[in-house]
């Protein structure tokens, strides 16, 4: 078994980035938790105003980004961050990175939970790591503005524009009284904090987080 997952390890390095890898496997491990204890996991990792701040539970101000409600879900946040993501862990390098990450994951999920009692979601539990994807893609428009995407597969977008219009649907989506179970004020501060660590990231740099490129398997 040792051997597998070292196979495992080898050949996603050969795709992905060290933090992109991590995060990889982290969601994958959280999604086969919540798929043997749904309401156990859901209730332990994810964040709601009255778990995670009024009964300080702070440790899913992280942990919430790890769980996902069903495949698709975990698929296309993850496709997302290895396609956006891998190229800006290249330019900024792995720890720069990883303080993006952690930034953004905490940074759109206490934005949606200060929030969330002024339109009746206190104990809606929020989960998904889409958050960082937000942050990612606000990142990528500011360096590679012009890049395109292929929105569906199909429909040619500069990358610009594709940014700008998902920041509009999760506004739009936001001040709406129903969210359809998406948890769009998260999307904005994905937006949000992406945009504040790119034009500052000064500000952010007292966050320790350790090299997780030297944590690789022998």
């Amino acid at each position: 078994m040792k051997d597998f997952f070292r196979h495992i390890h080898w050949w996603m390095s050969q795709w992905t980035t060290p933090v992109i890898r991590w995060l990889i496997y982290t969601c994958v491990v959280g999604f086969l938790l919540v798929a043997f204890f749904p309401n156990l996991i859901v209730s332990l990792m994810g964040a709601s105003f009255r778990t995670t701040l009024l009964r300080g539970n702070l440790w899913q101000l992280i942990t919430y980004a790890f769980v996902h409600a069903s495949f698709a879900h975990l698929f296309f946040n993850l496709f997302s961050l290895w396609m956006f993501g891998t190229r800006l862990e290249r330019r900024w390098g792995s720890r720069a990175f990883l303080r993006f990450a952690v930034v953004v994951i905490v940074g759109s999920v206490l934005t949606h939970l200060v929030l969330t009692p002024l339109v009746g979601q206190a104990s809606v539990f929020i989960i998904g790591i889409s958050g960082l994807v937000y942050g990612v893609l606000f990142a990528y428009a500011y360096y590679y503005p012009d890049e395109v995407v292929y929105v569906q597969f199909l429909i040619p977008l500069q990358v610009k524009y594709f940014v700008a219009l998902l920041g509009l649907i999760a506004f739009l989506s936001s001040v709406q009284t129903s969210g359809g179970g998406i948890a769009h004020l998260t999307h904005l501060g994905g937006l949000l904090f992406g945009y504040l660590f790119v034009r500052n990231p000064r500000w952010f740099q007292w966050l320790p987080v350790p090299d997780l490129d030297r944590h690789s398997w022998r």
